[in-house]
């Protein structure tokens, strides 16, 4: 779509050039602004949608340009006896200024958008005076409301549309925030009540069972992982209720990562490594993919591998990059049988692409692989 606008665009330009060569008007000021307009359309087309904050300043230039010319050719007579070439600028003049009176209260922020059309209102209404400068004082204040016609139906037009996008941006963002809603509620509801009951008969085995050091310490793991899926639970439905800048704040970093590898390791069980001990820096939002990366990946490992000798976490600055490697051994059969299941590695991948990076994941050996890379080239370091 994008090709098409430019070469929408080029071929109005050349069309433009070539007409205003072959079939010039009689005063060339009756040319400046259709051309002004025609050239100013051509670079939003060129550039949209990045061009939309430029909308308001090049209409408001080419009305002005449109008042200028009117108060510098009107009053000669020359433009009442207009031939057929000079007669198609001055057509084609109300037409650029409608389509830009239109883009303005389309897509410029509703002050500035009104400001500028404003100003094109002026020169499209101004631009008849050109050829009944000796006309009566009625029959000039008809013309120029008869002529400001077409700009104020594209105007309308543009703001309508504009109205209609409104309400339908406020429909979804309603409707989404009841499906967030009822989701809070379920999680609140149901999910939360069943986990506090599985932190509940881990504290109530530590009070009845005997005084079994092993056991206490599996009790005490599983009501702090309880514990911790609870306060995490809590600040999901948060986020669900109130939708904000918390939605999108990013949540977790590198420092935490060291503390989630010491907590798989089991004894007895899987055996996790960190490499390096020392966590390299990473901006914020890179931090945050990274701790999403190890979390979901010894996730993996603990639902499709649980009889894993080791995991092996390595996070490695390479100065452009952070690469980020979990890797099990002795936790896969050598039928070459898939591990993925569920939508977890599906929406890790989009979180790696949504900042520039890449994410693999495989068999490897007798165990699986996950690897990632994510630039930090164009981010700040530091803010982990």
């Amino acid at each position: 779509m994008r090709n098409w606008r430019r070469i929408i665009a080029a071929t109005g330009a050349a069309a433009l050039a070539a007409g205003a060569v072959t079939l010039p008007a009689d005063r060339v000021g009756h040319m400046v602004t259709p051309v002004a307009g025609c050239v100013g359309f051509a670079v939003l087309l060129w550039w949209w949608p990045r061009s939309r904050g430029w909308i308001a300043a090049i209409t408001t230039g080419v009305g002005v340009v449109s008042i200028v010319v009117t108060m510098a050719v009107s009053g000669d007579g020359r433009a009442a006896d207009a031939e057929v070439p000079t007669t198609l600028w001055m057509m084609l003049e109300p037409a650029v200024l409608a389509v830009l009176a239109y883009l303005t209260l389309r897509w410029a922020t509703p002050r500035v958008a009104l400001a500028a059309s404003g100003t094109v209102a002026v020169g499209t209404a101004l631009q008849v005076q050109r050829y009944l400068w000796f006309d009566p004082l009625w029959e000039r204040a008809a013309g120029s409301l008869l002529w400001l016609f077409p700009a104020m139906l594209a105007a309308g037009a543009g703001w309508y549309l504009r109205e209609v996008a409104e309400r339908r941006r406020v429909a979804v963002a309603e409707a989404q925030q009841a499906q967030r809603l009822d989701l809070a509620a379920d999680l609140h509801d149901f999910v939360a009540h069943d986990v506090s009951e599985i932190v509940a008969q881990a504290q109530a085995a530590r009070q009845v069972l005997s005084p079994d050091q092993a056991m206490l310490a599996v009790l005490e793991r599983i009501e702090a992982a309880g514990l911790r899926a609870l306060s995490s639970m809590d600040r999901t439905v948060g986020v669900l209720r109130q939708p904000g800048d918390a939605a999108t704040r990013p949540t977790g970093g590198m420092a935490d990562i060291p503390e989630i590898v010491a907590r798989f390791s089991q004894p007895g069980g899987t055996t996790a490594r960190l490499k390096p001990e020392q966590m390299p820096d990473a901006p914020r939002e890179v931090a945050a993919v990274a701790h999403r990366i190890v979390v979901e990946a010894l996730t993996n490992v603990r639902r499709h591998a649980p009889e894993a000798d080791t995991v092996t976490v390595e996070l490695t600055d390479e100065s452009s990059a952070l690469s980020v490697t979990v890797t099990d051994a002795g936790g896969r059969r050598s039928d070459g049988g898939g591990r993925a299941s569920g939508f977890g590695l599906a929406g890790l991948t989009q979180r790696v692409e949504a900042i520039g990076g890449t994410l693999t994941a495989g068999p490897q050996g007798d165990g699986w692989r996950l690897a990632a890379t994510l630039p930090l080239t164009g981010t700040r370091r530091g803010d982990t």
